[in-house]
């Protein structure tokens, strides 16, 4: 076994995964370290209720369709099946539901059942951004933050018809507010930006900007489960030879003048020598604090204080989940069917508020921290069964995922204990299961099991995610944009993959932003096939549905 590579990577969730294979296809020897038996700590598929239904426990939406990286790794031929579904997402109410297809005809005839104004507005509005999403994805997320950067999403406010000036004062309430009068549509649009995670929908600037670029969110379902995204990764990884230690656990990292220079493995690692050296690169794919200790805190603060004070004291209690799964006999029967029966062929139905009031009272609640004034309100649902039959057992059973973001820190309730408190927990996942049972009359009496993960659950799970923060940490207020980690930092040699700028979601273009830096500056990024647009095998795919 090789003891000394051109690059190495601490961690190997999706992204960290993703920057070794593109290096590693690049041409230069990667190796990519992990503490556990298993890569991607949270693009899990586990069978957690024994029944033969494979369920995602963590990361359940798929937004790899508008990804270059799809294409770049040529995922498909290491075993990804991604399924384009009919009906791509829907928000859901009790009696109505708005739905997102990828064929803007079927867009067009669902939003004229609430408001023909608003669909006329939206597909004025499309047919305006339409032509330039690619360049807007590949500019505004594919690409490492720059103050050029920031003005090209300022200057996004146009497909509105808005000036930089007031897309600076605008957030994501206010810019739907003023494009559409329909409260229906104006919670469902809402509801998208709020999943989308590029930034806070309510704050000042990004919150308008969230707005605009849901409108390029693409999201598709990867058959038998989003771990298979996982597989196809490491696949890929160990076809280009790349190198994937796991059980793996770094003690620290190694300097050497000034300048990271690898890995020290954990005296338990099953490994005949403990050093990892790193030639050229060093990337850390860990949260910050924890990327921060294995970096040595006065190694950072001597070679640059700004970063040492961003890692410091870097925010991880905004965004972290609750998660409730329920084994059930067949799948969902939506109330709303009776409205759009198409909401049951959609794999990713959104629980998004009752009302437009309801909405504002809801962030209202959340930034004041009152975690039961926000229970339930929305929520992201995963019901993969829908369209894929891997997802049900062979007795006809399926697992219904409900995802809820509360505010972690609970001080209302006696604090980050709280989420150990049995009697507030179990109230938050009945709260779930009685707006599952409103949105889906006769829920409950298809329940066989149900389970939760609460987001200290889900940090014991996985100890880099702090508090359960899937993200790494907060993607808004100061750590928004340029705000987040360096992909290139100003110590030589060290680059980062988590909690930078775009979110790690499973479009995978944190890996990718930080792989094409670490490229570009040992002169390796002018490769023939590293050149997918974004949404580009999306375009291809959907020209052969439609």
């Amino acid at each position: 076994m090789k003891k000394e590579f051109d690059v190495v990577i601490v961690g190997a969730g999706v992204n960290g995964l993703t920057a070794g294979c593109y290096l590693q296809k690049a041409g230069l020897n990667v190796a990519v370290l992990e503490k556990r038996n298993e890569c991607g700590p949270f693009v899990l598929t586990e069978d957690i209720f024994k029944a033969g239904v494979p369920v995602d426990t963590h990361a359940g939406v798929c937004f790899l369709p508008m990804s270059p990286v799809w294409g770049d790794l040529e995922l498909g031929k290491f075993g990804l099946d991604l399924i384009m579904s009919k009906v791509a997402a829907g928000t859901i109410w009790k009696d109505k539901n708005l739905l997102y297809y990828f064929n803007p005809t079927l867009q067009y005839k669902t939003l004229t059942q609430f408001s023909e104004k608003d669909a006329i507005a939206y597909r004025e509005f499309m047919s305006k951004i339409a032509p330039d999403l690619p360049e807007i994805l590949q500019k505004a997320v594919f690409s490492p933050p720059s103050d050029e950067g920031e003005d090209f999403l300022f200057s996004l406010g146009k497909y509105y018809g808005y000036s930089e000036a007031d897309l600076r004062t605008m957030n994501g309430l206010e810019m739907l507010d003023l494009a559409y009068e329909n409260e229906y549509v104006k919670m469902g649009f809402l509801g998208i930006s709020d999943i989308g995670l590029f930034g806070d929908p309510i704050e000042k600037g990004e919150g308008a900007i969230n707005t605009v670029l849901s409108a390029a969110l693409a999201i598709g379902l990867i058959r038998g489960g989003m771990h298979n995204l996982v597989h196809s990764l490491v696949r890929c990884f160990r076809h280009y030879k790349g190198t994937l230690l796991l059980n793996a656990p770094v003690k620290e990292v190694i300097w050497e003048n000034g300048m990271p220079a690898g890995a020290l493995l954990e005296d338990t690692a099953p490994y005949p020598f403990k050093e990892i050296k790193a030639k050229q690169a060093l990337i850390m794919h860990t949260s910050p604090p924890i990327a921060l200790s294995m970096l040595g805190e006065g190694n950072i603060e001597k070679k640059d204080h700004a970063l040492y004070r961003k890692m410091k004291k870097w925010d991880m209690t905004g965004h972290c989940a609750f998660t409730s799964y329920y084994l059930i006999e067949g799948v969902p029967q939506w109330g709303s069917r009776s409205w759009n029966p198409d909401i049951q062929q959609c794999p990713y139905p959104l629980r998004a508020w009752d009302s437009w009031e309801h909405a504002k009272t809801y962030f209202s609640n959340v930034k004041s921290g009152v975690v039961f004034g926000a229970a339930a309100n929305v929520g992201e649902m995963y019901n993969g069964a829908s369209v894929d039959s891997s997802r049900l057992s062979k007795e006809g059973y399926s697992v219904l995922v409900f995802e809820v973001e509360y505010p972690v820190d609970m001080r209302r309730y006696g604090g980050i204990k709280a989420w150990d408190n049995k009697e507030l927990t179990d109230r938050l996942h009945n709260d779930h299961l009685e707006a599952l049972d409103m949105l889906a009359p006769g829920f409950k009496s298809k329940v066989l099991k149900s389970a939760y993960f609460t987001p200290i659950d889900s940090w014991r799970r996985n100890p880099s995610a702090i508090y359960g923060h899937e993200l790494g940490g907060d993607a808004s207020g100061i750590q928004w944009y340029a705000g987040r980690m360096p992909n290139r930092s100003a110590v030589p040699k060290l680059y980062f993959s988590q909690s930078v700028w775009p979110p790690a979601l499973t479009h995978l273009g944190s890996g990718y932003v930080t792989a094409g830096c670490v490229a570009e500056d040992l002169g390796i990024r002018n490769q023939p096939w590293w050149n997918h647009k974004p949404l580009e095998l999306l375009y291809e795919r959907i020209a052969q549905i439609f």
